[in-house]
């Protein structure tokens, strides 16, 4: 990634060089204060990122990684210490009403609903604190609630809902304003995996079909890979890896083989074959798995059987599965 970004004619999001410092609760503060940090914590260390128009970047880290500071100051709700953010242009610190109005937010948690209020008292009350105007708003709730199969729902009271229903409605109150970009973070934590489907589906119909440019955090890595997204992963505020998952596969995968032989005996004596070659092996009765090294082709490998080669009945190679894959990255960047 460069240091200097330059935005393009499809640029919505763009950070460059985003840091941010979290001083030490003074003193005589931290009798009230919840935080007791003794010393300074970067949450956010020179972070450079952009999201054109109909792309999704997935944000991936542990807890402390930075994801919900960098989405905080995009929203205006902290400002960075260092770097820059923008969005369609304007300054999230210093352009913060206008870029609220461009950005639709989707925090995680139910808490920023009503839940004695219905969908749509919720939904007036968010566009009247955005400054929408009275006949736009009148307009554009019934169109989001729509948009997220929730028309039925408009005068039922929130409390009622299901949590997939919650889910729908935060992301209905996100699209309010019509906004070019949208914020995601960990919106389907609460709900299950069937409601999650639909909820990603949606977003990502809604992708296509409004250019929109669309930062997501999720602890759901299958969910990321159905995404089909752009993927930045962080630790402690550093990037690990800024790109496109296939290309963090062609980078980082080292996928395992499976050899299908004709009987349990014969994979025994593959398995020591394989061994003797210096890679981790598994047997489970006929099946043999094994990891190559430095990526290395299957034939190489099969090469090397000898007159085993002849008893094995089915080869194929199994992708690294993403968590296994993000974890390697994670691995090998605290080695260097």
């Amino acid at each position: 990634m460069t240091d200097n970004l330059t935005p393009g004619p499809d640029d919505i999001i763009t950070l460059s060089g985003l840091t941010k410092l979290y001083e030490p609760t003074p003193h005589w503060m931290r009798v009230f204060a919840r935080s007791h940090m003794t010393e300074p914590v970067r949450a956010l260390d020179g972070v450079d990122l952009v999201v054109r128009a109909g792309e999704i970047c997935a944000i991936v880290g542990p807890n402390g990684a930075g994801k919900t500071t960098m989405f905080r100051i995009l929203v205006g709700l902290t400002t960075a210490t260092g770097g820059r953010a923008t969005v369609l242009g304007f300054d999230a610190e210093r352009d913060s009403e206008q870029v609220r109005q461009v950005v639709g937010w989707m925090p995680s948690e139910d808490r920023s609903l009503l839940m004695r209020a219905t969908a749509k008292e919720n939904l007036q009350l968010h566009g009247r604190l955005q400054g929408m105007p009275r006949k736009e708003l009148a307009e554009r709730i019934p169109y989001v609630l729509e948009t997220v199969n929730l028309s039925a729902q408009t005068e039922s009271v929130v409390a009622g809902l299901s949590a997939g229903m919650r889910a729908r409605l935060r992301l209905a109150r996100a699209l309010l304003p019509g906004p070019k970009a949208l914020i995601l973070d960990e919106p389907t934590g609460a709900v299950d995996p069937i409601a999650a489907h639909g909820l990603l589906t949606l977003i990502m119909d809604l992708v296509k079909q409004e250019q929109l440019a669309v930062l997501i955090s999720s602890h759901r890595l299958e969910e990321i890979e159905a995404l089909q997204s752009q993927a930045l992963l962080m630790d402690k505020g550093r990037v690990k890896y800024s790109g496109d998952l296939d290309s963090l596969r062609r980078e980082w995968e080292r996928p395992e083989v499976e050899f299908v032989l004709d009987n349990p005996a014969t994979a025994n004596q593959l398995a020591e074959n394989l061994i003797g070659q210096g890679l981790d092996v598994t047997v489970d009765g006929e099946s043999v798995r094994c990891r190559p090294n430095n990526a290395e082709p299957v034939g190489a490998v099969l090469s090397r059987l000898g007159d085993l080669t002849g008893a094995v009945r089915h080869v194929r190679e199994i992708p690294m599965p993403l968590r296994d894959l993000i974890a390697q990255v994670y691995k090998q960047g605290e080695s260097r």
